[in-house]
């Protein structure tokens, strides 16, 4: 149990970020404080004093923890139950209320240490500029515009980089295999995955016979990819080119 209990431990430091910067969460613990000994209206107790704070013991209770786990076989997620915390709206309202005789004043400093408290999250190398209104790399835009079809799906194999995004842009592009295979620690195996993205040169020959069981009518490579034979020897052509990467048509689906 007490194993358990220091897992929860770290889960939560992780989710709170102590290991780089624990101060919002020092401050929401704070206004949570605060509110416990303050907080005198019983229907804004409820919910943000005692819901949070039964909800905190719930997550760090080693029985429910192995409840939880047993119930949903999926321990993966455990950290989920942290979102209900509700921290932005404890913390906001318990440092307005500790600042309640000079709200002006208050809320400029509390806005300020709230920002001193936090990162500038715009220099992390996963934001970057959006290309368009979808929010979504352009060149995968352009692949799928170009393959979609009018009616009814396809199977299309695309390089792991471009997974995320095709299916956010168009329900009508199946994939073969989907963001399961990008996470390291599921240890997921699939044979077309593997072929694809973990050889270090594509077999031609039992590749394009492997796509073909889906079957997927494109092939989507980057163009340096290396591959033993060119997949226009066994039945497909080369269509288009978008950015680096080439956009092959099966001709013997048609």
């Amino acid at each position: 149990m007490w194993g358990i209990f220091l897992e929860s431990v770290v889960i939560f430091q992780n989710y709170m970020g102590f290991h780089e910067n624990g101060y919002l969460a020092g401050l929401y613990l704070f206004a949570l404080l605060y509110l416990w000994l303050t907080e005198k209206d019983k229907g804004r107790r409820a919910v943000l004093v005692y819901a949070p704070t039964l909800l905190l013991v719930m997550f760090f209770c080693p029985l429910f923890r192995k409840v939880f786990v047993r119930l949903l076989e999926d321990s993966e997620t455990y950290y989920r139950l942290l979102w209900l915390l509700q921290m932005s709206v404890v913390t906001a309202y318990g440092l307005i209320r500790l600042c309640g005789r000079h709200r002006r004043i208050g809320l400029a400093v509390i806005c300020i240490a709230i920002v001193a408290c936090g990162n500038y999250v715009y220099d992390s190398e996963n934001i970057t500029k959006a290309e368009n209104a979808y929010h979504l790399p352009q060149v995968a835009i352009d692949i799928v515009d170009l393959i979609e079809p009018e009616e009814g799906r396809i199977t299309v194999l695309v390089p792991a980089d471009l997974i995320y995004f095709v299916r956010q842009y168009s329900t009508n592009i199946e994939l073969p295999y989907g963001r399961e295979m990008l996470i390291a620690r599921w240890d997921y195996y699939h044979a077309m995955y593997e072929a694809m993205e973990e050889a270090d040169m594509i077999e031609a020959a039992s590749f394009t016979e492997l796509a073909r069981e889906y079957p997927c009518a494109y092939i989507v490579l980057k163009e340096d990819r290396q591959i033993d034979e060119p997949l226009t020897d066994y039945g497909y052509e080369l269509c288009d080119r978008v950015g680096e990467y080439l956009i092959y048509r099966d001709t013997q689906t048609e």
